[in-house]
């Protein structure tokens, strides 16, 4: 009986089907579904982003738990020194390297893949402003990172007594384009706010950011980054700096999905990536990603930093950089299209023997266009130079790479403006540097007047 049921109902169930010839209609015509709404970002962490605005010299939005800060003037003398500088170098880099980097490197410039910044320091705001929208910055530099459990756990008051470190590294990038390391590493190693992680925060907050997290990092074998909890100190480190430590951000503006900081503290010579457990793991898997190499010390010349050369080579698909970065040579025309911006002539004195008689017949054989700022260690106007370097096929694989090793080639002289400038003297559009100047002649090479420059290891 039941089995004879089980039978009626099936019947049933199939005749009501083909009773509805217009069931697939139907269903077609049912409306779309809602589409899901986007998600939902986490709040900003409140303490690291007002003291990130402590540290850029701005008001934070809890003034009760940092009225010790605000009220001390030492911090107000900071605030005023901090505003000064950033308005000016706003005013005159900031602003139109925005404008110009959105008229010439698009699509790049609306990146949101990996960003690649070789021997950074802690410059963030020259990379927001040239790629704003990548998912994951990966900065690099000699730099200690600092630890972010201890700057936690100092009083609003302790921060503000010790502000000299900051104040130097942040000085130094916004009047002269870039870091002196010698220099900042003994700025940031007193006091009691201490490394790139107060640098990094001032200038995430000048940028307009809240601060959602902030880590401290370690690579591990693989290239796999785990973080260091409070009770989980730094590890002892080699001399090689193994393993490698650094910090690890989540930050956003208004509005915008969260973007990723990572900033490694490491030695990028060869020998260097060698012993350091991990560092070729992560950087083999930038592939694909843009890079800006700004003031690096021309190291990228010596065959004793031809492994992160290559990978800087292999893993972009567009490359940034003025003289100082990776060699003309090294961009293969079958494999590069290179677009030349503004001026080179040699540069400065201290790095005279990187001087590149190639670059130098580029600049006077193919087209150049302006570049309408200073940027890199060139800071008297009129200096500067970039090239702008995209890969024609990403997918393709390199040609073979030129010699390591060539032998230096005399610079032509050249009669250099007086020195020095006062950065808040210079005009915010530069002579048009398209026609490049014939070379003086090499009688005059002695009469090259010296100027200031940073130290040997700047970055």
């Amino acid at each position: 009986m039941k089995k004879t049921w089980n039978i009626l109902t099936a019947a049933l169930f199939w005749c009501a089907c083909q009773s509805s010839p217009h069931s697939s209609e139907v269903r077609d015509t049912l409306p779309p579904s809602p589409p899901s709404p986007p998600p939902t970002l986490p709040s900003p962490d409140s303490y690291w982003t007002d003291l990130a605005r402590v540290l850029a010299g701005l008001n934070p939005t809890d003034t009760i738990f940092w009225k010790d800060a605000l009220q001390d003037t030492a911090w107000r003398s900071y605030a005023k020194k901090i505003e000064s500088l950033w308005q000016t170098r706003k005013k005159y880099l900031y602003d139109s390297l925005s404008q110009w980097a959105a008229r010439e490197l698009e699509p790049y410039y609306t990146w949101k893949g990996r960003v690649f910044y070789p021997f950074s320091g802690a410059d963030w705001s020259t990379i927001y402003y040239i790629y704003p929208k990548g998912e994951k910055y990966f900065f690099f530099g000699l730099e200690q990172e600092g630890d972010p459990h201890i700057l936690r756990r100092l009083t609003p008051r302790e921060i503000t007594q010790s502000l000299q470190g900051p104040y130097g590294a942040l000085s130094d990038l916004l009047r002269l384009s870039f870091f002196k390391t010698k220099e900042m590493q003994e700025q940031l190693a007193r006091g009691k706010v201490r490394g790139l992680l107060p640098v990094f925060l001032a200038l995430f907050a000048r940028t307009g950011y809240a601060i959602y997290e902030v880590n401290h990092i370690y690579l591990k074998e693989g290239g796999i980054i785990d973080t260091l909890s409070g009770s989980k100190p730094k590890p002892p480190q080699s001399a090689w700096d193994n393993p490698i430590t650094g910090l690890q951000f989540k930050i956003g503006l208004p509005g915008e999905p969260l973007q990723e900081v990572v900033y490694l503290s490491l030695n990028a010579a060869n020998k260097g990536l060698e012993h350091q457990t991990g560092s070729f793991d992560l950087f083999n898997r930038l592939l694909p990603c843009v890079t800006f190499i700004k003031s690096a010390s021309y190291l990228l010349f010596s065959p004793e930093f031809s492994k992160i050369r290559r990978v800087i080579l292999t893993q972009s698909v567009a490359i940034l950089q003025e003289d100082s970065g990776i060699p003309y040579r090294f961009f293969d025309s079958t494999a590069w299209k290179v677009q030349l911006y503004g001026v080179y002539t040699q540069p400065i004195p201290l790095f005279r023997a990187k001087y590149q008689k190639d670059l130098w017949q580029a600049y006077r054989r193919y087209p150049v266009k302006q570049l309408p700022f200073t940027i890199g260690y060139h800071i008297i106007p009129g200096t500067s130079n970039l090239l702008w370097a995209t890969r024609r096929d990403p997918s393709a694989v390199l040609p073979p790479l030129p010699e390591e090793v060539r032998a230096a080639e005399s610079p032509p002289s050249l009669f250099l403006p007086p020195f020095p400038i006062s950065f808040d003297t210079m005009a915010p559009l530069l002579p048009d540097t398209t026609s490049q100047p014939s070379p003086p002649d090499t009688a005059a090479q002695d009469t090259v007047p010296s100027i200031a420059v940073p130290s040997d290891d700047s970055e």
